[in-house]
């Protein structure tokens, strides 16, 4: 219910095989099916979740980490997953997802906007409790801003990065970055 998944679907290719990283439930791997994906690949570490997953036509629930599937993928879902990892993984893994993207694939990386300091606020209080019962996974709690997310996806090989901004109406700065890898590979 605070996250724009339905807004984060706009930007997925029609018809695309989708790597869902971090899937949690693999809510949005379920939207990216009913909305015309091909396939969805939705990878979780936490088995606690992986395991409450419900099945769907196209849709292959995975428990591990990133190096548990390969490519090619038209496009990789990376949704507030980020920002749990400790800084010095995320290079490497943004590396690792664009070379698994096809062709002209796109990374959604969803993360949220630090400069909006009041939802800021809510995010950290939210994201406390959420660690207190012990719901979500990582060992971090680390956001940057545009300028820096930018910078790491082209310095990761994509051709192309664009934020844009999916929060209005909700509680949580939400912010997508899509990332596009080169047409030529």
């Amino acid at each position: 219910m605070t996250c724009p998944f339905l807004r984060v679907l706009d930007f997925l290719p029609p018809r695309a095989r989708l790597l869902d990283l971090g899937a949690g439930h693999a809510i949005f791997s379920h939207l990216a099916l009913a909305g015309g994906a091909l396939s969805s690949v939705a990878l979780e570490p936490d088995r606690r979740k992986i395991f409450l997953t419900f099945g769907s036509s196209g849709l292959r629930a995975v428990a591990g980490t990133a190096d548990a599937v390969r490519g090619p993928f038209d496009a990789v879902a990376i949704l507030d997953v980020l920002y749990r990892l400790p800084r010095p993984a995320w290079d490497p893994l943004l590396s690792a997802v664009r070379e698994r993207l096809a062709p002209g694939g796109v990374l959604l990386l969803k993360e949220q906007d630090p400069a909006h300091r009041l939802k800021a606020s809510w995010n950290r209080a939210q994201e406390w409790l959420v660690d207190r019962v012990g719901l979500t996974l990582g060992d971090a709690f680390t956001y940057e801003t545009r300028d820096e997310i930018g910078r790491r996806l082209l310095a990761a090989g994509f051709a192309s990065c664009e934020a844009v901004e999916i929060g209005a109406g909700y509680p949580h700065a939400h912010i997508l970055y899509v990332a596009r890898a080169s047409a030529a590979g």
